[in-house]
């Protein structure tokens, strides 16, 4: 297998090549069926944003980003518009207990979280041998307009919760953030008190 090189990720491979390579690192963007293609090589069976239909007695309207009938599994790139708004926070929820009733496993991407081996094996339970995102490149920055002062609050609590399961990449992107010159558009603190409540208080804070 030749060596590829693995990037940012973005919903869709179309996506992916339209924003082409980012300007500060010179890493380019992979579609998430790149990567579920090596995550998954043998199902040939992902959907990408179709309404799921009729299951049972249930007819669903909603249109996951990806999904497998041969896993019964799901999985949602959420973008930065998934941690800006209450609403669509709320909404994320509700979806996700939605597909889990209809008998599907939900996985939720952040756009924050890059598919590293490790990130991979903690979202979907499986080894890659090939190396994947390089887990030192952080994902987060001011130029990009992704960071936690662009969130809304319920949004910065996502943030701390989600990166709880990575901390590897909270790492690293906490000290790409602390090393901004620009801190009135980063505003580290936020999620750094955020991540430290969650954290010693064992997942127990508001919208957890």
């Amino acid at each position: 297998m030749n060596k590829r090189e693995w990037g940012f990720l973005r919903e869709t491979k179309e996506l992916a090549q339209a924003a082409g390579t980012d300007k500060d690192t010179g890493i380019k963007r992979t579609g998430l069926e790149e990567y579920l293609a090596v995550i998954f090589p043998d199902v040939k069976d992902w959907i990408h944003d179709k309404p799921i239909g009729k299951i049972g007695t249930t007819v669903c309207r909603k249109r996951p980003d990806y999904r497998s009938e041969a896993l019964k599994l799901i999985v949602e790139f959420d973008g930065l518009q998934h941690y800006t708004s209450p609403a669509n926070i709320r909404r994320d929820t509700e979806n996700t207990l939605l597909y889990e009733s209809l008998g599907y496993k939900v996985v939720r991407i952040p756009y924050f979280i890059q598919l590293t081996n490790i990130a991979v094996k903690t979202l979907f339970c499986v080894s890659i041998e090939e190396r994947l995102f390089d887990e030192s490149i952080p994902s987060i920055g001011p130029k990009s307009q992704n960071t936690p002062a662009y969130l809304c609050y319920s949004g910065i609590q996502r943030m701390a919760r989600d990166f709880s399961r990575f901390p590897e990449q909270y790492e690293v992107n906490m000290r790409y953030m602390k090393m901004c010159e620009d801190q009135f558009l980063v505003e580290y603190e936020l999620l750094e008190a955020a991540y430290r409540n969650y954290i010693e208080t064992g997942g127990n804070i508001e919208n957890s």
